[in-house]
């Protein structure tokens, strides 16, 4: 018995939210409470915050509110060192289209029945296997990768149908995420990599690639030029025969310039 309670207890999706208004914070966390599967790990009355909270305690799901004071649910995407499943909640449906370009899960409309969110939470938890999965798969030891130990990337893996190519992480100028697929740039053809951007980004810090946005980590070798943008943000301009343009999150731009110091 205390063993199948153990089993249980690791088990359980870990859910954070953020909501600047009262009633809905109760109301949510009421919902939340009558879920065995989800533990609530900390609740965010505002964006500021949320950032922090989410950033230490790396929850699995984040309940997100877009309408909050000063940073909302949108803008604070860009502002996390960590990458959690994202599912918006709101009382103003023309937020919808603008969400999901966030890469959400779900969106919610308040007022939304518990119904709802059992279902939006459903389909959390299977993302999560999912990359749980993939996770597993691709960290299996194994003789034919050339992945080094500590996390560290010698080369990339690229498969196309039948044909596996190995790829120099010196030759990539930048990697991007696109509809959940990590594609590597080499200035001639983008590869499709199994990786997440966010297991790329530790594997290939020491082949100077830094995270610049939530869907961008470039190679710092391959930078042409910098451009101030606005926003706080900066513009990337990569040395291959199309100057391809990368914008940063408004963290991007100051991790960048605290790395080049500039």
């Amino acid at each position: 018995m205390n063993s199948k309670n153990q089993q249980h207890t690791i088990t359980k999706m870990r859910v954070l939210f953020a909501d600047d208004e009262l009633p809905a914070r109760e109301k949510l966390s009421h919902q939340l409470s009558l879920m065995e599967h989800v533990e609530l790990v900390a609740m965010a009355t505002n964006g500021k915050e949320a950032i922090t909270l989410i950033n230490e305690l790396t929850p699995d799901v984040v309940l997100l509110d877009i309408q909050m004071p000063e940073i909302n649910g949108l803008e604070l995407i860009d502002l996390l060192n960590y990458q959690p499943i994202i599912i918006y909640t709101t009382a103003y449906d023309q937020f919808a289209i603008e969400a999901f370009e966030h890469a959400s899960t779900d969106y919610l409309l308040k007022p939304f029945p518990i119904a709802r969110l059992k279902k939006a939470l459903a389909k959390a938890q299977q993302q999560l296997e999912q990359q749980r999965a993939h996770t597993l798969v691709n960290h299996e030891p194994n003789e034919q990768t050339f992945t080094l130990t500590k996390n560290t990337i010698n080369k990339l893996i690229s498969k196309n149908g039948e044909r596996i190519f190995l790829l120099s992480p010196s030759n990539i100028k930048f990697i991007k995420s696109e509809q959940g697929n990590s594609l590597a740039w080499n200035g001639d053809t983008f590869h499709h990599l199994s990786d997440t951007l966010d297991q790329l980004e530790h594997a290939l810090a020491a082949h100077n690639f830094v995270r610049i946005h939530r869907s961008y980590l470039v190679n710092i070798d391959h930078i042409k030029e910098i451009q101030r943008w606005f926003n706080g943000k900066l513009m990337v301009i990569v040395n291959d025969d199309i100057k391809s343009e990368l914008s940063t999150s408004r963290a991007g731009a100051d991790k960048l310039k605290q790395l080049l110091h500039i």
